[in-house]
């Protein structure tokens, strides 16, 4: 099985084209306006938190404080992908044998949080995913270009849409 980072497995919920683009080095989100207001919320959050947890060279969490893992995001738009890549911080922590209880995503522009709780059932949805995710990187071209309203505002645009 391969390593797949939090931004992979969050990509896999929102476009697997952008999934397979991220991986093999075609990386446009640098320059992305909202992945900047997202970068400068995460770094003026939380500031006596020790942030950037990295495992295994891979997963970055955001932080942890009282067992509780957090996921910092700068909107509850894609709410649903955040809640999945929070589940998987919670999968891979417990495959390390570390059992948090619940994480925690917070949204400080709006004050708001959601807990999330990695049940049972999301053992297998995770390890679908993974081999899923696996199956997309491998292939040798990219896939097709999905036309949903996320595309639009999305980083790689232009790259899907020449």
């Amino acid at each position: 099985m391969i390593k797949v980072s939090g931004t992979m497995y969050a990509y896999s919920f929102l476009c697997n084209r952008k999934l397979w683009f991220f991986v093999h080095g075609i990386k446009m989100e640098q320059e992305s306006e909202n992945v900047k207001l997202g970068k400068a919320i995460d770094e003026t959050s939380f500031c006596r938190e020790e942030k950037g947890i990295l495992i295994d060279d891979t997963v970055s969490i955001d932080f942890i404080r009282k067992g509780l893992v957090f996921e910092v995001k700068k909107s509850d738009k894609e709410l649903q992908m955040a809640v999945n890549q929070l589940k998987y911080y919670l999968y891979i922590l417990r495959q390390k044998g570390l059992e948090c209880p619940k994480g925690i995503i917070s949204i400080p522009a709006t004050k708001k949080t959601i807990d999330v709780t990695l049940q049972e059932d999301d053992f297998s949805e995770i390890e679908i995913r993974l081999r899923n995710i696996e199956s997309i990187i491998k292939q040798d071209t990219p896939p097709n270009v999905i036309n949903e309203k996320c595309c639009k505002p999305c980083a790689y645009f232009e790259i899907c849409y020449i």
